[in-house]
C-alpha cells in the first residue's frame, strides 16, 4: 500500500542520498521530473493535473494524477544505483563458480549487440563488465548492453557468468545504466557503508 503522505513528503523536500530510495520517494522523483519536464517544454503543468496540481500530491479537490504509459510510477524514474561503497560488502563480493562464464555472455551479445561494429565477443564483455574504470567508448557499449538485457538475463550475470553483485553495481555505476526496474533491482542488495572506525 503507497503511503501518499510519505510520497507527499518527499516531492516537497528530497531525501538525502542516505537510504535506498522507497516507493514513495521513487514516485516523487518522477512526479518532480514530470514538473520539470512541462516546463521545460513551456506547458502548463495545471492542464495535465501534475504535481502540485494533481491529486497525488495535490491531495483531495484536485484533478486525478494519470500515469501513462502502462507501467507503475515508481518504476518510471531514472534514477543511478547507490553509491560503490553501498555494495562493498561481505555478500556483494559472493562469487558463483561457472565453467564456461564468456559462453553465456557470447549468447547475451549475439542476442542484443548484433548491431555493434565489431560486436564484442563473450570474453571481451566479460572483462569490460568487470572493469575498475571504463572508457567513454566503453560506457557507452555497457550501458547499452545491460539496457538491452532482460531482467532474468541480468540476474543471470550472477549464476552463469560468476560476476559479483558489487561487479554488476559496478559496471553499472560506470556505465550511467539508469535503467528504473534494474536500479531498483540492483538496490536490493545496497548496504549502507559502515561508519571508518577512528584511529586509536
Amino acid at each position: 500500500m503507497i503511503d501518499f503522505e510519505a510520497v507527499r513528503r518527499a516531492y516537497y523536500s528530497p531525501p538525502p542520498n542516505e537510504h535506498v530510495p522507497t516507493v514513495e520517494e521513487r514516485i516523487a522523483a518522477y512526479e518532480r521530473q514530470r514538473m520539470a519536464d512541462a516546463r521545460s517544454r513551456g506547458l502548463d503543468p495545471a492542464a495535465d493535473a501534475i504535481g502540485e496540481y494533481g491529486s497525488l500530491i495535490g491531495g483531495l479537490g484536485k484533478p486525478t494524477t494519470l500515469f501513462r504509459g502502462g507501467r507503475r510510477a515508481e518504476d518510471m524514474v531514472r534514477m543511478p544505483p547507490m553509491p560503490l561503497p553501498w555494495f562493498d560488502h561481505e555478500n556483494a563480493h559472493l562469487r558463483t563458480p561457472c565453467n564456461e562464464p564468456h559462453r553465456y555472455l557470447e549468447i547475451l551479445s549475439a542476442d542484443h549487440l548484433a548491431g555493434c561494429d565489431p560486436r564484442p565477443d563473450g570474453r571481451t564483455l566479460d572483462r569490460l563488465l568487470r572493469a575498475d574504470r571504463l572508457t567513454r567508448t566503453q560506457a557507452a557499449l555497457v550501458e547499452d548492453f545491460l539496457t538491452r538485457l532482460r531482467m532474468i538475463e541480468l540476474a543471470y550475470l550472477l549464476s552463469r557468468c560468476g560476476l559479483t553483485i558489487y561487479e554488476v553495481a559496478r559496471a553499472m555505476l560506470l556505465s550511467g545504466s539508469r535503467t528504473p526496474a534494474k536500479t531498483h533491482w540492483i538496490n536490493q542488495f545496497a548496504t549502507r557503508p559502515r561508519p571508518a572506525r577512528p584511529e586509536e
